[in-house]
């Protein structure tokens, strides 16, 4: 074993600023969370008492921050950048109406909200854990979707499953305006 100390170790995790899309009519992000990446445990940010934490605004981070667990604290300043945009909206979109999704927007949806509910501890129901997670391993290898969601599952069963996730996540968060 060594003598020498060890200052300052890098963490391997790096503090994230994610922005979320709801509104189809929106220009750009609605609300914003930061997420922990880069470890073996990526996760966003939540109180002591396991509420993922949103904010309106990027210059809130900082807000959230101190009201976030310790462990989320000690990765560093608040991302002043976005990092990732889920587009939620346009998620539903392409999953009701197009057939292939080049720009992985609804792999980089499905990714961010499986981190979401994981935080919530919730268990999703396993019909529709079952079409995420098909989803998701099929546009890993491939960004044409269309014949897939034919073939393995509706469209319909997609959305529910979405929009459950979406309202899970809701139920167990906790929002800054100011």
């Amino acid at each position: 074993m060594s003598d020498f100390p060890i200052l300052n170790p890098k963490s391997s995790e790096d503090l994230a600023l994610v922005g979320f899309r709801i509104d189809p009519e929106a220009e750009g992000p609605q609300f914003y969370t930061v997420f922990a990446l880069g470890g073996d445990n990526e996760r966003p940010l939540t109180t002591v008492g396991d509420r993922i934490v949103f904010f309106l605004h990027p210059d809130l981070a900082s807000q959230a921050l101190e009201i976030a667990d310790p462990s989320m604290q000690d990765l560093g300043a608040p991302p002043e950048t976005l990092e990732l945009l889920c587009d939620v909206a346009q998620t539903m979109y392409l999953v009701n109406n197009e057939d292939e999704d080049p720009e992985r927007i609804i792999l980089d949806c499905l990714e961010v909200l499986d981190d979401l509910v994981r935080a919530t501890r919730l268990s999703v129901p396993p019909l529709y854990q079952e079409a995420l997670s098909d989803l998701t391993e099929h546009l890993l290898r491939i960004h044409m979707y269309g014949e897939f969601l034919r073939d393995h599952g509706n469209r319909e069963r997609i959305e529910d499953a979405l929009l459950w996730c979406v309202g899970a996540i809701t139920m167990k968060s906790k929002m800054i305006t100011e």
